[in-house]
């Protein structure tokens, strides 16, 4: 007998919340999506540089949401979540994954920002620079049978605190939420 739409969604947020490091895992709400992306859609400048949340509205583009809170033993992504780009969609700077070793070639300049996050540049690739937060995969929801378009992405801050909030869960700096859209087949 096929798997019904409900059990295939409890089957999600089952393995979601078997994951290390997830301390919290839950559906968004219709109301809480469109809060979520009315925060994203105003997030403010840094400066002379903007911030495109693309994961956030790939992700609200699915049928389902997941929402998990996790902590630092989390696993890492599989590639980075914030990148640097320029007018021509060049990548200047991205955020430097745990445990990785930036290599530049020959001629190539970088100046780190913090720990994590480097900038590639020369005087000529900086034009028009914005944040973009990418989706990205998330494999143990591409994995369950029956899920499709699956895509997982980091809020902002404000976007972070807002979920949190809604889900009575406390407001812990050592707490990060990352939301999973996926639709079902």
């Amino acid at each position: 007998m096929p798997e019904t739409d409900e059990q295939k969604l409890n089957e999600v947020l089952e393995t979601l919340s078997r994951l290390k490091g997830v301390r919290s895992a839950f559906y968004l709400t219709k109301e809480i999506s469109r809060g979520l992306l009315k925060i994203e859609k105003r997030y403010p400048s840094i400066g002379p540089l903007t911030v495109h949340n693309e994961g956030v509205k790939e992700c609200l583009k699915r049928k389902h949401v997941a929402c998990i809170i996790k902590d630092k033993s989390f696993r890492g992504p599989p590639h980075p979540t914030v990148v640097l780009v320029n007018d021509d969609e060049e990548i200047i700077g991205r955020e430097i994954l745990r445990g990785e070793k930036i290599e530049t070639g020959p001629g190539t300049r970088t100046i780190k920002l913090g720990k994590d996050f480097v900038v590639f540049y020369d005087k000529d690739t900086s034009h028009g620079a914005r944040f973009v937060l990418p989706p990205v995969a998330f494999k143990e929801v591409e994995q369950i049978k029956g899920t499709s378009c699956v895509v997982s992405c980091s809020p902002s801050t404000p976007g972070d605190s807002f979920l949190r909030e809604r889900a009575g869960i406390e407001d812990d700096p050592k707490l990060a939420s990352i939301l999973i859209g996926f639709d079902l087949c």
